[in-house]
């Protein structure tokens, strides 16, 4: 059965990008952890995903800073269902990309982001768990970790403070 997991970072007002997408934001907070010799569990997390889920602008993003999820499986929620670019399995709909991942077989697969792609994957109820990261600062605004839409809610798992002032808190889909 595949597991679908989110591992992301967000500020403590609940942005995980400034309003053009951009991410530099995080840089201080990486080099805090990385200083402290960790990765926030990073190599622990990605070395059991085999397959990932992003949007378009979240996989052209990273096409940009050159691919470093190696040979894994990549698929890309968009409207455009003729959607390709380098590291493309499969692109469309929510649906289309579960299908896809299931058939392939893959075992666990990292619902990356943006905001659009995580609130569709909580909606379609392909979360199992998730690693949020929460940053100390405070954005002012930029993109949600989850668009609008229905409540969902979490049954809280764990927590851990990491360099920097970051803390990690693991939940479960309650719902």
């Amino acid at each position: 059965m595949t597991q679908y997991v989110g591992y992301i970072a967000t500020s403590l007002d609940g942005y995980i990008a400034t309003p053009d997408g951009g991410v530099a934001w995080l840089d201080p907070f990486n080099e805090a952890v990385a200083a402290d010799g960790g990765d926030g569990g990073y190599g622990d997390f990605i070395a059991d995903v085999d397959a990932l889920i992003t949007g378009r602008e979240t996989h052209e993003q990273v096409l940009g800073w050159g691919w470093p999820y190696e040979d894994r499986a990549s698929y890309v929620l968009t409207h455009q269902a003729d959607y390709t670019a380098d590291h493309v399995t499969a692109a469309g709909d929510i649906q289309t990309l579960r299908k896809a991942i299931e058939k392939a077989g893959h075992k666990k697969v990292w619902v990356m982001g943006g905001g659009a792609t995580q609130r569709a994957a909580l909606d379609a109820g392909m979360f199992d768990t998730l690693r949020v990261f929460v940053m100390p600062t405070i954005l002012g605004g930029g993109r949600k970790l989850f668009t609008d839409g229905p409540q969902h809610n979490l049954t809280f798992v764990s927590s851990q403070s990491h360099g920097g002032g970051m803390l990690q808190i693991d939940y479960r889909i309650k719902d």
